[in-house]
């Protein structure tokens, strides 16, 4: 399996993912010097710019967990289907190893792939906040839930290469994100505000499709110190289960079926490989 993780690792790197990871660094790089940019040519208080520094390191833990989880659902959507289609698989699967190996060798070599990125970025935008004088460390206290995200789309997409194609594998992924994201940060406002049922079960459906807004909110608690006074609260007015539905906590059935979320497409894409016919 180990094996399989390594050319994994290789093959990554020769369809020059680190290109974007560069790219992504610079333009985060660039990013993080905006707060002391704009002081310098504006003026403003010192308070002023800290709350600049803290708005900063929001808007990159958000590029972090995006970029992260867009190189997983790249690397994973053709990694299985892509190579049987290339011929890859037939010339791998008669040696000694079994598929199950294979499946788990791949999703572990994206996963540490994705998981050094994303590291990288961290230490990246840690390293630029400290040297501008304001010392953080709420973003690493976030980096392990962050890590997750790429964790949630590659475990899909890699499901859903073991019988689809890699476009068609990489649209539902992306669709599936972009219903969560839409239901919980559209649909949740308006559907609690004007108490649409419909909306309401639309809401509850999308996180059953995709844990997403679960993973946002755990986020948000490791970075609530950092957030601007005013930013994040609730509103002032509304019945108690409006705001109840608008920011709710994060329980631990919730962090559960994160869990189960995974391993149930782990072990579909296994189960639809070993009996795929890869010839």
């Amino acid at each position: 399996m180990f094996t399989i993780v390594r050319l994994t690792l290789k093959e990554a790197i020769r369809r020059r993912a680190f290109l974007g990871t560069i790219i992504i660094l610079i333009a985060l790089y660039g990013l993080t010097f905006l707060p002391r940019a704009f002081k310098e040519a504006f003026g403003g208080s010192e308070q002023q710019f800290t709350v600049g520094v803290n708005l900063m390191i929001l808007f990159g833990v958000d590029i972090i967990k995006f970029f992260s989880a867009v190189l997983a659902i790249l690397l994973c959507a053709g990694a299985i289907t892509g190579e049987i289609e290339r011929g890859y698989l037939s010339a791998i699967l008669p040696r000694p190893i079994h598929r199950w190996e294979l499946f788990l060798g791949k999703w572990l070599g994206v996963m540490l792939f994705t998981y050094a990125n994303a590291t990288v970025w961290t230490a990246m935008l840690w390293f630029s906040v400290l040297i501008q004088g304001n010392p953080r460390s709420e973003m690493w206290s976030a980096l392990p839930i962050v890590l997750v995200y790429p964790t949630l789309y590659g475990t899909l997409a890699l499901a859903l290469s073991s019988f689809l194609g890699t476009s068609i594998a990489s649209m539902f992924t992306v669709a599936m994100g972009a219903f969560a994201y839409f239901a919980d940060h559209f649909l949740r406002p308006i559907a609690a505000f004007f108490d649409v049922r419909i909306l309401q079960q639309m809401v509850w459906l999308s996180e059953w499709v995709l844990p997403m807004a679960v993973l946002k909110r755990l986020v948000q608690d490791r970075v609530d110190a950092i957030i601007p006074p005013g930013m994040g609260d609730a509103p002032p007015f509304g019945r108690e289960e409006v705001l109840l539905f608008l920011k709710p906590p994060v329980e631990t059935l919730d962090t559960v079926y994160v869990g189960a979320y995974l391993l149930v497409w782990l072990v579909v894409g296994l189960t639809i490989l070993q009996i795929r016919d890869v010839q």
